[in-house]
């Protein structure tokens, strides 16, 4: 692990152990190692490794790669259901922070951060931009699955495509806000209910 790494996740784990965002020079200095003078070689100043810790651990937490999920296989039904399967695996899990060996419910950090990561210049534009994306992507899912009579012709694609990102957004809702603590269980005992809703009917 580089140096500046080090800082940034050493920094986060300090911010897990008080349950605060605010975290001293001084003290990110008794956690790496690294004397203050080494610290602000790497970066210009406090903030500068907060926003790096914000967009790391924030803002890439709520990414996808929907490359990736264009790559499963299988009828409507499988591809809608193994790709949002594999978004919720993905989210549970969080963003792997090597200095860090203990389980963390990656719950924690998200709320220690929600509140740089809100304000932060990109958040609401890549919010919106990661909802385009999946919502076009389920729309091709759909548009396939009516033609081929997998999925009811009797709904317009975008009230479908619709429902399904209603449904990743309120599990996800429930999960951060810990309503749930399995995003996947959950998906996986409501999701035929939801598929029930939408598949082709002669």
């Amino acid at each position: 692990m580089n140096t500046r790494q080090l800082i940034l996740e050493k920094t986060l784990k300090l911010m897990i152990e008080k349950q605060n965002s605010i975290i001293s020079i001084r003290e990110i200095s008794a956690a790496t190692g690294i004397a203050t003078g080494g610290i602000y070689h790497h970066f210009s100043n406090k903030e500068e490794i907060y926003n790096e810790i914000t967009e790391r651990y924030y803002l890439n937490f709520y990414k996808f790669n929907i490359d990736e999920l264009r790559q499963i296989k299988g009828n409507a039904k499988e591809k809608i259901h193994d790709a949002m399967a594999e978004i919720f695996k993905q989210q549970q899990m969080g963003i792997k922070i090597e200095s860090i060996d203990d389980e963390i419910d990656y719950r924690i950090i998200l709320a220690i951060l929600t509140a740089k990561g809100f304000v932060h210049e990109n958040f609401q534009e890549l919010c919106q931009s990661l909802l385009n994306e999946l919502k076009d992507f389920f729309t091709e899912i759909v548009e396939e699955g009516q033609k081929n009579r997998q999925i009811r012709q009797d709904y317009s694609t975008e009230d479908i495509a619709d429902s399904l990102i209603n449904m990743y957004m309120g599990i996800a809702y429930k999960w951060e806000s810990y309503i749930i603590d399995d995003m996947i269980s959950v998906f996986e005992d409501n999701f035929d209910l939801q598929w029930e809703k939408i598949r082709f009917r002669e």
